[in-house]
């Protein structure tokens, strides 16, 4: 066996995959994070159409692998270094804002999606080469591909956050190139050693001057830098993604404030995560007995009564624990799971804020909200305070597809078993219309409160409306005459106005804040009826989010959209639900690149002796299935770890490793059509009992140490994942005995489906469910288990 070329197969992998994870924070920033998706599929597609090559030139390409192997490697690496840096240029430059109002953006689109698509292509026709060279081994050498995918998440995993996200390309190309140099074989061979050489060299000067992010112009750092005086003070690599810092001295900071308020606009330093804004450095000023969020509506908790013990929630930067001790609060806990914000505002930014995240009456957790409040269930406190809602003039649905586990039923139910006697839940949102966030989030309060005190939801909330904001509460017990009294008071001093109280008059919904629409309140009263069929019938997706579709700030419905359309206008539409729609076009786009690189030239290939029917359905199944659940893990262990990059870098190297050690054993294994269909039908066992066990155990197990999370992540993740890298080799072996031109074609068939499946995944999810989406894998092995038995003939 040639452990050079095993050695590099295993560590080109590793390159693959880590670019992969890379380009998806990359676009993520450069856009938004609804792009991941199409960098998944984008990799997809680039592996079916080297598949598809293959299988028009087989007998050229394997005549050709012993220089052709290197150097499409290191063209590989080099294509992976330069793919972003070309993106950069005008001419290929896209923004999602404008893909459906300016028609060129598609071109545009069309444009990056085959820009990065050629490193996976001829990175994956080298892998692919080599997988039909030593088919007859193909165990092994399947395993030495999926093991070095696996540690390539785990490279990316260790690497990112220590440096700049430009500089992962170039450093993960040229472990591409270092492997087409390891398996280069010798001979004289020009285009081999100058495609290294000039990678390597790439490499070193793209390290060493990383290029500019070219953000898009409606991200909020992007917008910020047209301020005049606007500069980045403060910028590191984070693993959650770039941390900027902006000061400019037309940053005033002014968040919905109440037209009684005279007093100077103060300048705040702007704090960006990914381009994101994330907050502003606060002044802590000790002994002030004021406070600027006293002039909003954020200040309604504050009103009724005073809390001595507060919980923030996704705290950010902290103006939120600020405004508390304020309000002379005692203790504050904060929980933030970006550690380098906390460690930001705890060392470099410490002094401007007044020592806040210093403060004795302030404690750290360094977690995610819903681990929090899992592993901590004997803390009780007068307040809980989540972050503001949705963003001034609307997010344009960007936030679509982010899974929001602090935001479901499920986190509301936690949050209310912490509440003390006289305790409320706080939260604020920006006014939208149509209306969906604030409707939404109403939604989610009075169905808590059905749930945890079995009675009418008007008794337990309140709300005040600005021009701007709406902050709603939601207390454990019955609102006191006191406490309404108060907030009345309150509202009349801010020219706000009431919304929701248990003894509101219609006339004192709109005193001082005029509003032409008045649906909105005829809408929240039908809310805080509980009439189900208005939650069906409303135009947008205003139901409560739940841990099965966490998508709190996912309002479309597809079966409504030519309704919306007329009613805003075609050229409106994306900019209410943009995020959304964004991956139904990379669903289209994705399936017809798929059909034209990998189906179609398909076509072209001689006529087997025998039916491709039964390739067809159990490498399709296998596809499906595989990216089904990969997509379905990534999503569920959002929960657990708290963090999407811990979640993808987990299930994704978890996955390929266990699937490259299945591969292996199979390898050792005797073949018989018997023995796919057993293991086909022990995954889809074992994928069935997921449907039923899976949320429950990470909900039961949430609150254990890292050491236990990572041992029962290896087991749930690793387990069948084992057993489904069994299933891809058995069929290339079986086609291997019996007719080995279907190889290539299976290949493209497993990669085109692939292709499709990442983005259907999601939507499904979005529509209809994490369950849902596992059924379906089910379905997919249980089809792919009995393919020996019912097309028989096809493979015989």
């Amino acid at each position: 066996m040639n452990h050079r070329l095993l050695i590099s197969l295993g560590l080109h992998s590793a390159a693959i995959i880590a670019f992969q994870l890379a380009l998806m924070q990359l676009i993520s920033v450069v856009q938004w994070h609804h792009f991941a998706y199409m960098i998944i599929s984008v990799a997809m597609l680039g592996f079916g159409a080297g598949g598809t090559l293959l299988a028009l030139n087989r007998e050229r390409l394997l005549l050709w692998s012993e220089w052709l192997v290197p150097a499409l490697m290191s063209l590989s690496g080099l294509s992976m270094m330069l793919a972003f840096h070309i993106t950069r240029f005008e001419f290929f430059r896209f923004d999602a804002f404008l893909l459906f109002v300016e028609w060129s953006q598609f071109p545009v689109l069309l444009a990056n999606y085959l820009i990065f698509f050629f490193p996976f292509f001829a990175g994956a026709l080298s892998i692919g080469i080599i997988f039909v060279k030593y088919s007859d081994n193909i165990g092994t050498w399947y395993f030495s591909n999926l093991l070095g995918s696996g540690l390539g998440g785990v490279l990316f995993l260790f690497i990112f956050g220590n440096v700049l996200p430009q500089q992962l390309p170039p450093l993960f190309g040229a472990l591409s190139v270092i492997a087409g140099l390891i398996s280069y074989s010798g001979g004289k061979r020009i285009l081999q050693l100058s495609v290294i050489f000039f990678g390597m060299l790439t490499a070193v000067i793209m390290l060493r001057h990383p290029a500019t992010i070219p953000l898009s112009e409606y991200k909020s750092l992007a917008r910020t830098m047209n301020l005049p005086g606007a500069t980045i003070i403060h910028s590191q690599p984070d693993l959650h993604g770039i941390i900027d810092v902006v000061e400019s001295p037309a940053l005033r900071y002014a968040p919905a404030l109440s037209l009684s308020y005279t007093e100077e606009l103060p300048v705040k330093k702007n704090l960006f995560v990914r381009g994101d804004f994330h907050g502003v450095i606060p002044r802590f000023i000790p002994g002030q007995m004021w406070h600027i969020h006293d002039f909003t509506t954020q200040a309604l908790p504050y009103v009724c009564r005073h809390r001595n013990r507060v919980l923030v929630l996704n705290a950010g930067t902290g103006p939120a624990l600020s405004h508390a001790l304020a309000n002379q609060a005692e203790h504050v806990d904060a929980v933030i799971e970006n550690r380098g914000v906390v460690h930001l505002m705890q060392t470099t930014f410490s002094e401007e804020s007044g020592g806040l995240f210093h403060h004795p009456s302030i404690h750290i957790y360094r977690q995610e909200s819903r681990n929090f409040l899992a592993s901590e269930p004997d803390l009780t406190y007068d307040l809980i305070l989540l972050p503001v809602q949705e963003s001034f003039g609307g997010s344009a649905g960007i936030n679509a597809l982010r899974e929001d586990y602090s935001m479901t039923l499920q986190a509301f139910s936690l949050m209310w078993d912490h509440l003390s006697d006289e305790g409320v839940i706080a939260v604020t949102t920006w006014l939208d219309y149509p209306s969906r966030a604030s409707l939404k989030l109403l939604a989610s309060l009075a169905e808590t409160a059905r749930q945890k005190a079995d009675a009418r939801p008007a008794n337990h909330i309140a709300a005040i409306r600005s021009w701007g904001t709406i902050s709603f509460i939601l207390k454990k017990t019955p609102l006191t005459a006191a406490e309404l009294h108060n907030i009345r008071e309150f509202a009349k001093m801010m020219h706000f106005d009431p919304l929701l109280m248990p003894d509101l008059r219609p006339e004192e919904r709109m005193q001082y804040n005029y509003l032409d629409d008045h649906s909105l309140f005829a809408y929240m009263d039908e809310i805080m009826e509980g009439n189900e069929s208005f939650l069906e019938e409303y135009g947008f997706m205003i139901s409560p989010a739940t841990d099965n579709k966490p998508y709190f700030s996912q309002f479309l419905k597809l079966h409504n959209i030519r309704k919306l359309a007329d009613t805003f206008g075609h050229g409106q539409l994306p900019f209410l639900e943009l995020g959304y729609l964004i991956v139904v076009v990379t669903l289209v786009q994705s399936t017809f690149l798929a059909l034209l690189f990998i189906l179609l030239p398909l076509l072209r290939l001689r006529k087997s002796k025998r039916k491709k029917t039964g390739t067809l359905v159990y490498f399709s199944a296998l596809g499906i299935g595989y990216m089904f659940v990969e997509i379905i893990l990534i999503q569920r262990f959002v929960l657990y770890f708290g963090q999407p990059v811990y979640a993808i870098s987990a299930v994704i190297s978890t996955m390929l490793i266990a699937s490259g050690m299945g591969s292996l054993v199979s390898g050792k294994l005797r073949f018989s059509p018997q023995k796919p269909a057993f293991i086909g039908g022990l995954i889809t066992l074992m994928l069935l009992a997921y449907v039923f066990i899976l949320t429950p155990l990470i909900q039961g197990s949430i609150t254990l140490p890292p050491g236990w999370k990572i041992i029962i992540s290896l087991l749930l993740i690793g387990i069948p994942s084992f057993f489904k890298g069994m299933m891809f080799p058995f069929g290339i072996r079986f086609l291997s005995n019996h007719d080995a031109t279907q190889i290539p074609w299976a290949w493209g068939i497993n990669g085109s489906v692939s292709v499709i499946s990442t983005s259907l995944a999601t939507l499904i999810a979005v529509e209809a469910g994490f369950q849902i989406v596992m059924i379906m894998a089910v379905v997919c092995y249980l089809i792919a288990a009995m393919t020996f038995v019912f097309f028989k003939r096809s493979f015989a």
